[in-house]
């Protein structure tokens, strides 16, 4: 944030140098001079206040970067940006609320601005108010139809409200407009296995592998699935590759001994 100074000089010259000659010989009479120097100082505008938020954000302390996006808004109460930052400050607080409101402000500044009915469908999925989330992110799409978020969002609400079917088409439509969404592909492979989907689940959560190697939590899962269908050396293999990525994972630990012990009984 910076903070503007501006200065200026000014030379005073108190009294006058006047003489006299008395006699030709008297000589001239002095007179002083003084230097006053002022400055003026220009306060910080909002633009600035709003770049400090940003960087106390940055830096991770939020309650600072609240108090200067409000300091902004309190100069500039249209300043777009300051009402989005804050309320994704206060999103990063837990403060669902208070995020709702500041992103509802953006959407009256701005009721034409697409990714800002997804901030605030965000914050209501957050909050647990799920239609309210579900219908900000419509109203994202029908002002820009290829909002990847906006088709994600609705189809983790939907999930959470246990509408699978709706859930299955809003994530496959996420992955249509990004297929190497990661979190769309999990969610998917929620879904599957939370509808006994397996082989759907197993799919999804392969392909997740494929394109992200280093993703313990699609092994994970995968083993998770092919434990549900009785293939445990597939399990095991998922497992011991999740445990590779992430030695710290005690479920995984207790889900891989569990697949080694059926696979031992099948013998």
């Amino acid at each position: 944030m910076k903070l503007r100074m501006s200065g200026y000089l000014f030379l005073i010259v108190l009294g006058c140098i006047s003489g006299c000659q008395s006699n030709g010989n008297t000589p001239a009479k002095k007179g002083t001079t003084a230097t006053t120097a002022t400055k003026s100082q220009v306060s910080p505008s909002a633009q600035d206040y709003n770049n400090r938020g940003t960087a106390y954000q940055q830096a991770g302390r939020f309650h600072a970067a609240a108090s200067a996006y409000q300091r902004a808004i309190e100069l500039k109460p249209t300043l777009i940006e300051a009402h989005h930052n804050l309320g994704t400050v206060y999103v990063m607080q837990g403060k669902l609320t208070e995020a709702i409101v500041a992103y509802k402000r953006v959407v009256q500044l701005r009721p034409e601005l697409a990714e800002a009915y997804v901030d605030l469908g965000r914050a209501y999925g957050l909050a647990g108010r799920l239609d309210e989330a579900i219908a900000e992110y419509q109203k994202a799409l029908t002002r820009d139809a290829t909002l990847v978020y906006a088709h994600y969002g609705i189809g983790l609400a939907y999930r959470h409200k246990g509408m699978f079917s709706e859930a299955i088409a809003a994530l496959k439509q996420t992955m249509t407009l990004q297929p190497d969404f990661p979190n769309a592909l999990m969610q998917l492979g929620f879904v599957y296995q939370e509808t006994e989907q397996f082989t759907e689940a197993v799919e999804t959560f392969t392909i997740i592998t494929q394109i992200y190697p280093k993703n313990a939590e699609a092994y994970h899962e995968l083993g998770v699935c092919h434990t549900k269908q009785g293939a445990y050396p597939k399990a095991i293999k998922a497992f011991e590759r999740a445990l590779q990525l992430n030695p710290e994972a005690v479920e995984t630990q207790n889900l891989l001994q569990v697949a080694q012990g059926r696979a031992a009984r099948q013998k």
